[in-house]
C-alpha cells in the first residue's frame, strides 16, 4: 500500500478523529472510506486516460529503460 502524507485543517482533522472515536475505527479506514465514497463517481474527462492506463504506460516505460 502506497503511503501519502496531508496536511488537514484542524477543524477538519478534529471531526475526522471524533468520527473514528464514535465508530471504533481508525483514522486510516475512516480517511480511506470517505475517499473512496468519493472517487466511486470520479472520472476523468474523456480525453485523459484512466488512472490504470497512466499507471501500467509508467511501469512500462522504466522497464524499457532498464
Amino acid at each position: 500500500m502506497a503511503k501519502t502524507t496531508v496536511e488537514l485543517p484542524e477543524t477538519l482533522h478534529r471531526k475526522l478523529r471524533v468520527k473514528a472515536a464514535l465508530e471504533n475505527r481508525s483514522m486510516n479506514e475512516i480517511v480511506l472510506t470517505a475517499l473512496n465514497g468519493y472517487l466511486d463517481n470520479f472520472r476523468l474527462s474523456q480525453d485523459l486516460p484512466e488512472v490504470e492506463t497512466v499507471a501500467a504506460g509508467a511501469r512500462q516505460n522504466r522497464s524499457k529503460k532498464h
